[in-house]
């Protein structure tokens, strides 16, 4: 249950990634920006406390990891780093921090473009493993 330092379980990332990607695409549907603004929250305490301030992350590491069964932790890919993982949500803040926005200001289409462009980032994180927080990060 404990986290190594230098890395997240990649079953939690996921978990935390498709979450919010299936989250922002129901508030899209269901036209909920209240549920973008939570997120916008959640994500940004991650992205400033790390991993384990991530209410997503702790939630699985808590009550869903304990009933998985073990892995070893220093296979290939069996482990994410704490860094990109910290970049994720800080783009995931930043993308809807401006989306809260735009809801707040009455533009509507740039809010839910935006929300929509984070939902389909984190489930591409959720499903292929490519962090494009971190892609843009190694780039620059």
């Amino acid at each position: 249950m404990s986290q190594p330092v230098d890395g997240v379980d990649a079953r939690t990332d996921r978990v935390a990634q498709a979450t919010i990607g299936v989250a922002l695409l129901a508030a899209f549907v269901f036209r909920l920006s209240w549920i973008v603004s939570i997120l916008t929250i959640v994500v940004a305490i991650g992205a400033l406390a790390g991993p384990i301030g991530n209410g997503l992350h702790r939630t699985f590491e808590r009550f869903i990891a304990p009933r998985l069964p073990a892995y070893d932790r220093t296979a290939p890919g069996a482990c994410i780093d704490a860094v990109t993982v910290r970049a994720q949500d800080a783009l995931a803040a930043a993308i809807l921090a401006v989306a809260t926005i735009a809801f707040v200001l009455g533009i509507g289409l740039v809010g839910w473009v935006l929300t929509v462009a984070e939902a389909v980032i984190a489930i591409m994180a959720a499903t292929t493993g490519i962090h494009v927080a971190d892609r843009i990060r190694r780039r620059f």
